[in-house]
């Protein structure tokens, strides 16, 4: 099953900007598969997705 990885940026250290990356990326990865699974860890979370190996495309912000 393939993932992306979203990891929470260094100069802000809440866990609202990172539920906020993981909410645009899994928003992206909905358009192209029909399941995500979001996994939550300190400072990353793993987004797990339906679809082929390759990278999805998706759009990055910073």
């Amino acid at each position: 099953m393939p993932v992306v990885k979203v990891r929470a940026p260094k100069r802000v250290a809440t866990g609202d900007s990172l539920v906020r990356k993981v909410t645009e990326t899994t928003s992206d990865l909905l358009a192209q598969s029909d399941r995500v699974l979001v996994v939550y860890d300190k400072e990353t979370a793993s987004i797990y997705y339906e679809g082929s190996e390759s990278q999805p495309s998706l759009s990055r912000t910073s």
